[in-house]
């Protein structure tokens, strides 16, 4: 991803530098000092721009890791013991549920399952982006449609996979593809809809890589000048009007905008799409927790939950103990039942894998 970002701020680069050749002919050193100063600028602003990408990515990486974890434990996962809940209770946790990342499982994030029910997952619309596969329990599926069903007899994780949609569009402009001497050939286009290995138009050649090779031309109506152009919203102004150039090596997703004079640019800065829900295990242990109105031994929910964690016993002051230190909580009294049943409650926000044991103090 970071060679693929650099190659493209390579491109543009190269922009600059045909722009500044042939559009902008400095007539002395003044014009040519300012000329430079400006394309410094633009390093410096495309710079920052870089920096900025390589932390989102550094993000998306860390996103990754902890979801392929994940995974990983829920895989590993050891059918469950009976759990005692109570004093003189004790229940077998033989409960089912189905997690949907990406997608919905039957109509939510999250259901409990019976044995060998049928799960409905039905991808995400996610805008910029285009469903890729699904995977299963972190073993990925040859199934290309955006709706599937199975039926599961465990805890299942489905998570829909995506990728960014590559697309090139212009507005108030076009752009033309270029033939085997580079130059530019054939029908202009607006709009462009490019995958790896998409087949030129012009040359009728797979691009191996999904990299676009064109020149973009300015639409000018009588009487009016460019003012600037924008490229994925980051401004480019030059001395004298510029209204074509040619641009090569492009594979992400790009917009391309001319602004004539007196005019208001129309493209805005993009919203970040959300990140995947993340899922955190939850276990408790002479104890249990309730979450989406139901009660629960051990179990996932996503990030930022709130559930309520309960204990009974016949003693009149209790602990809740465990990890992280933060679920840890110490009574005094119960807050209700009667004598041999007491009951203590508390709620707590989930943010990492939690583990609780409740115990009572002997008098």
């Amino acid at each position: 991803m970071q060679h693929r970002t650099m190659r493209v701020f390579a491109a543009v680069l190269v922009l600059l530098m045909l722009a500044g050749s042939f559009a902008c002919t400095p007539k002395n050193d003044e014009s040519m000092t300012a000329l430079v100063q400006m394309m410094t600028q633009e390093r410096m602003d495309l710079q920052n721009k870089l920096d900025d990408t390589q932390k989102e990515l550094n993000e998306a990486k860390t996103e990754a890791a902890n979801a392929k974890q994940a995974l990983l434990d829920l895989q590993s996962a050891p059918t469950p013991e009976p759990v005692v809940v109570t004093n003189t209770e004790t229940v077998t946790v033989s409960e089912t549920y189905a997690y949907g990342v990406g997608c919905t499982v039957n109509g939510d994030r999250s259901v409990k399952l019976d044995d060998g029910e049928t799960i409905t997952a039905v991808a995400d619309e996610i805008e910029g982006y285009v469903f890729d596969h699904w995977e299963i329990n972190n073993a990925v599926q040859d199934i290309t449609d955006t709706t599937i069903e199975f039926a599961a007899s465990k805890t299942t994780l489905v998570r829909a996979v995506f990728h960014e949609r590559h697309t090139l569009k212009c507005i108030n402009c076009h752009f033309k593809f270029l033939d085997e001497n580079r130059n530019a050939a054939g029908q202009g286009y607006k709009e462009f809809d490019f995958e790896e290995d998409y087949q030129n138009p012009v040359t009728e050649k797979t691009e191996k890589g999904g990299l676009m090779n064109f020149y973009v031309f300015a639409e000018v109506p009588r009487d009016q000048q460019v003012d600037y152009w924008l490229i994925n919203n980051v401004k480019y102004q030059f001395p004298q009007e510029v209204t074509k150039f040619r641009i090569e090596g492009l594979n992400e997703a790009t917009v391309i905008e001319v602004v004539l004079k007196g005019q208001a640019k129309q493209t805005s800065t993009p919203e970040k799409t959300p990140a995947p829900t993340k899922y955190y295990n939850v276990s408790c242990h002479n104890c249990k927790y309730k979450y989406d109105g139901a009660w629960h031994s051990s179990g996932k929910v996503p990030a930022g939950s709130q559930i309520t964690i309960s204990g009974t016993t016949d003693s009149t002051e209790a602990y809740f103990d465990g990890s992280p230190s933060s679920v840890n909580r110490h009574f005094t009294s119960p807050h209700s039942g009667s004598s041999g049943k007491w009951v203590f409650t508390y709620t707590y926000t989930v943010n990492s894998d939690t583990d609780v044991t409740f115990r009572g103090v002997v008098n």
